[in-house]
């Protein structure tokens, strides 16, 4: 039996001939041992057979030099002819060869030449062709054959029968001169060694050449021949798809496709199915699929879904890994439209293909109107990942994996890198270093730590308890940085203990799941050592740290406007045997950061509320929170009893006070006194030139008589949310001394006084600004200044109870109640008359602040005050 070599990577076409061939078959067979007698007819697998009239790479035909005729075979009317034999550019014996009526060869066999190493006569069969394949051809058309910087080889393809090549739909044909490397979409390209046929030719045999990029010649490679036929070009294209393996229910578009679909059971779709498994790239091509209608996807007979997530090159069965560029939707929202992308070496949405729809289903599934992916994507091939339903929690039902050295403080051994994608993984798993409860990094680790030349990481954070199972994205460090690629995403579980559950999954490429060194993690101070305690580790103080007298845990607080920071010693709290992730404000979603060995905490009533509680007595405004904490349990349980409670609060006293409260006994409560915060607001009073209140005076207040003055008195540094300014009264005085005995009245009772119809109350107990105006005049007293003193306070709007009615023609000033807080003062001038002959002055301002233009401010100090309670 004869066997021909052809190629070990065919990059362009291949017209379907059957070869009896296996590439670098070498059997030790050797001609020049056979005892050669009389003519001989050539068959392979039953068929009629010919020698090749091409270039036989060496190995091959069963030896290890390929024999081949060195032309051309005869035609009937030339009888007998003798051809020169040739193997591995070296002469053999000539043989004798006759064609005969019936379409086939007889060759006169003889020994070959004994200097050549293992000569075997190759043969190669051709099909018959039944139907003119002029008319009986699948249509190739496929850009990315035009494509550089890819590396397909055609050999992984089935090849059956005769194509037509087009690109885009435009005709075209194979070249016929030499082509680059790397030119075709692989690394050797196809053309072919000698000129297309005439029709008159019929089918013919070309042989094709490849050329290497680096050798720089163009026929370095000789490959397996190919039949060639010229037909007419009017010819128009079949349709160049086929139907999905496996295909049930009908074409018929539906109105509801949760309920009619076709199904898609093709388990080479498994996002897990890499190209090292097969031994190579798949050779499904998605284009070549008829689609028609909406599909749901299974995978070895479960429900599964299309990623949304990137997929590596040379999964899922195809080349371009196809996956949405969006999540899926919910029921609710019906058909949606999505984006599908597809990867290419490490660029994840390299390729752009047609968008598709998507709906979810009852039941949790989903159905996908799936299209034909572009044209321009080299082999592409949608995903499918199946997640199964876990029957048992689990956090019940995990296998420990305590393998020290997936540490992220551990490199790999120079002569053994760990790689993940060895491990047969099934089900969930719960990490541990030498006994001690860990988790997988969610930060990046270096290359070539954790045992392996590509450590994994968590992209995204840890899930909270109340999160169930999650699915989290996976990246890997490499030489080109931090998550350099992206490997199959994992499930996982939150488990009550404080510990995680991973569903550990075989990775792309040979690297291992990090392990989180707990001290390397803590970033301990230089004030702080790691050690553990009771199963867990953490930052314990150095033995020269002063400590507090009492589990006060060197706090340290901050109370301004509406806000309260608090700050705590990490390593005090864990000696208490609190670790600074269990605490938490009022409310758990507010956690304290660490910061240089601090555990600090921080609520504000605008955005970040945390559970703050706003308190009101008539005499103070109070912002009331606590910090709560349970011991963390490890391996044991760190004080099983103790449950750590900080009471603080932020209060606005009306006048500067300092104060402290003791913490009154129960049970086993340990009393602190601890010292108060401070916090400040302002008042501040601008004139205006303008009703828009846009220009402000600046240095200088010289008004005319009878000029329009607008004036601003605000209230800085307190919760605009909660509390608005309320302008009492406002008087003008000829000297700086608001207790002049010579005044006149501006506003009075919160309203503008009746006696001067200039005035304007414009806005007043609305927001923490109020505004009037009035007209400029003079004391008759030959004064030429005038000096504004306003006395305001700040109310909590609640129920609207801030504003009073100036002009229904009557209003009462109505007593103070539990919505009036803290009343000050603030003066401003001089306003100085002016007839336009002026000269330059300096004003005379009361107190001023950073404000433009002129304004007094009054500082009021607020008062955090803080108990703590270890409650047993």
């Amino acid at each position: 039996m004869r066997f021909f070599i052809t190629s070990v990577c065919l990059l362009l076409l291949i017209n379907g001939e059957h070869i009896r061939q296996n590439p670098y078959q070498y059997t030790e067979h050797d001609d020049r041992l056979v005892e050669w007698n009389g003519w001989y007819r050539l068959y392979l697998n039953g068929e009629s057979a010919q020698m090749s009239e091409w270039c036989v790479s060496n190995m091959g035909c069963g030896g290890y030099t390929g024999l081949y005729l060195n032309g051309s075979h005869p035609g009937l009317e030339d009888g007998v002819v003798t051809h020169e034999v040739m193997g591995n550019d070296a002469g053999s014996t000539p043989v004798q060869v006759k064609a005969c009526p019936g379409d086939y060869y007889v060759y006169d066999l003889i020994t070959p030449d004994v200097s050549l190493e293992n000569p075997s006569y190759c043969a190669v069969s051709f099909s018959s062709i039944s139907d003119d394949p002029c008319y009986n051809y699948e249509s190739l058309d496929r850009p990315w054959r035009a494509t550089t910087g890819l590396v397909i080889c055609d050999e992984v393809f089935s090849w059956s029968g005769w194509y037509r090549l087009y690109h885009y739909g435009m005709n075209i044909q194979m070249p016929e001169t030499c082509v680059n490397g790397y030119s075709c979409g692989s690394e050797l390209s196809l053309w072919l060694n000698g000129p297309h046929p005439q029709i008159e030719d019929g089918v013919v045999t070309r042989e094709v050449c490849g050329g290497n990029y680096w050798s720089g010649t163009c026929c370095d490679y000789k490959f397996k021949p190919i039949r060639v036929k010229a037909y007419v070009s009017t010819i128009t294209p079949t349709d160049p798809t086929t139907i999905p393996a496996v295909i049930t229910g009908s074409s018929v578009t539906f109105s509801d496709p949760c309920s009619n679909y076709n199904i898609l059971h093709d388990s080479w779709r498994n996002t897990h199915n890499y190209w090292y498994m097969n031994g190579f790239l798949g050779k499904n091509d998605d284009t070549r699929v008829k689609w028609d209608g909406w599909y749901r996807l299974f995978i070895n007979g479960s429900s599964a879904q299309m990623p949304d997530w990137c997929v590596s090159y040379m999964s899922c069965g195809g080349f371009s890994s196809l996956w949405l560029g969006g999540s899926h939707p919910g029921v609710e929202d019906g058909v949606v439209t999505r984006e599908v992308y597809g990867s290419h070496y490490d660029q994840c949405s390299h390729y752009t293909s047609n968008p598709i729809q998507v709906k979810a289903c009852p039941g949790h599934y989903y159905v996908y109107k799936l299209t034909r992916p572009d044209l321009a994507i080299p082999l592409p091939s949608y995903c499918a990942v199946s997640f199964s339903t876990p029957s048992v929690d689990p956090c019940d039902s995990y296998t420990s994996l305590d393998e020290p050295w997936r540490s992220t403080d551990h490199s790999y051994n120079n002569n053994h890198a760990m790689c993940d994608y060895n491990v047969e993984w099934n089900g969930w798993y719960r990490l541990f270093i030498n006994g001690q409860s860990t988790q997988m990094s969610e930060s990046c680790v270096s290359e070539g730590m954790c045992g392996t030349y590509n450590p994994l990481y968590l992209r995204d954070p840890h899930p909270q308890l109340e999160d169930g199972v999650v699915t989290r994205h996976v990246c890997m460090s490499s030489w080109n940085g931090c998550c350099g690629y992206e490997s199959h995403p994992i499930r996982v579980k939150a488990c009550p203990g404080d510990y995680y559950v991973y569903e550990f999954v075989k990775p792309l490429h040979c690297a291992a799941y990090s392990e989180r060194e707990p001290c390397s993690e803590l970033n301990c101070t230089e004030d702080e050592r790691c050690g553990e305690k009771n199963g867990v580790y953490g930052c314990f103080c150095n033995e020269n740290q002063t400590r507090s007298e009492h589990e006060s845990f060197d706090f340290s607080e901050t109370c301004e406007s509406s806000s309260g920071s608090l700050s705590l010693s990490r390593c005090q709290l864990f000696e208490a045997g609190f670790s600074a992730h269990v605490l938490h404000l009022n409310d758990p979603g507010c956690r304290g950061t660490i910061q240089n060995g601090r555990v600090q905490f921080h609520f504000d009533n605008n955005y970040q509320i945390c559970g703050t509680n706003l308190v009101a007595n008539g005499t103070h405004i109070i912002y009331e929170n606590f910090i709560l904490g349970t011991p963390e349990s490890g391996a044991g349980l760190i004080s099983r009893e103790k449950i750590l409670k900080l009471n603080f609060s932020c209060i606005y006293p009306q006048t500067q006070t300092l104060s402290m409260i003791d913490i009154n006994p129960l049970e086993t409560r340990v009393n602190e006194n601890l010292p108060a915060g401070e916090g400040r607001y302002q008042v501040r009073m601008v004139p205006y030139q303008d009703s828009e209140f846009s220009q402000p005076f600046t240095g200088r207040v010289d008004a005319e008589l009878n000029q329009q003055i607008f004036v601003e008195v605000g209230v800085d540094g307190v919760d605009s949310f909660q509390f608005v300014t309320v302008i009492d009264t406002c008087w003008a005085t000829p000297v700086n001394d608001p207790d002049y005995s010579l005044r006149w009245d501006l506003i009075t009772g919160e309203c503008p006084n009746p006696q001067d119809n200039t005035v304007e109350l414009l806005q007043n107990g609305v927001s923490t600004s109020s505004r009037f105006s009035f007209r400029m005049f003079i004391f008759s007293s030959n004064a030429t200044k005038v000096y504004l003193h306003c006395s305001v306070h700040l109310c909590l709007h609640t129920n609207n109870h801030c504003t009073t009615d100036c002009y229904s023609g009557y209003h009462q000033r109505m007593g103070r109640s539990l919505h009036f807080y803290d009343s000050s003062s603030i003066s401003m001038g001089p306003l100085v008359w002016s007839d336009g002959n002026s000269d330059a002055w300096s004003p005379e301002t009361v107190i001023k602040s950073g404000a433009s233009g002129l304004c007094g401010c009054l500082i009021i100090l607020l008062v955090s005050l803080l108990n703590a309670c270890i409650i047993f």
